[in-house]
């Protein structure tokens, strides 16, 4: 079978929605020209104002591509979801959001002994202090609702 021939009639741009390798939420991937594979492009800027260096910059640019056949699975699997008109006009309720990202973090927060217990002390209390935190924001925006 000839996969170069084999056409999976997906949408133009991918976005991420589960993180997986170096991808986050809400990246996207764009179909190329040729219609074989899907392209993510980061660029990045940094710079450093420092007594010892005089606004130095430094830029990244990073470029993440995967075979169409890739694509599809990614999709299949939960990794990405296709977008299209209907998938940016879809209305999002706030305080739905609000209370997902809540469990999430909540979760999260319970499972923390178990997912770090190889990690040092200093990790464990960071992230305990973001999640807390997190936990807090979303907690108060939660009780705006009329």
């Amino acid at each position: 079978m000839n996969f170069e021939k084999i056409q999976f009639n997906m949408a133009k741009v991918l976005r991420v929605i589960e993180p997986f390798f170096d991808m986050d939420v809400d990246d996207t991937f764009v179909l190329t020209d040729d219609g074989k594979s899907y392209v993510f492009e980061k660029n990045e800027e940094f710079h450093t104002n420092s007594p010892e260096i005089d606004d130095m910059t430094s830029t990244f640019k990073s470029t993440f591509k995967i075979s169409t056949k890739w694509a599809k699975q990614l999709v299949e699997d939960g990794y990405l979801e296709e977008v299209n008109e209907k998938n940016n006009s879809k209305f999002v309720n706030v305080f739905d959001e609000i209370e997902k990202l809540l469990n999430a973090y909540q979760t999260e927060l319970k499972e923390l002994p178990t997912t770090m217990k190889e990690s040092p002390e200093c990790l464990k209390v960071e992230r305990t202090t973001v999640l807390s935190n997190m936990i807090k924001v979303l907690s108060y925006l939660k009780t705006l609702r009329k």
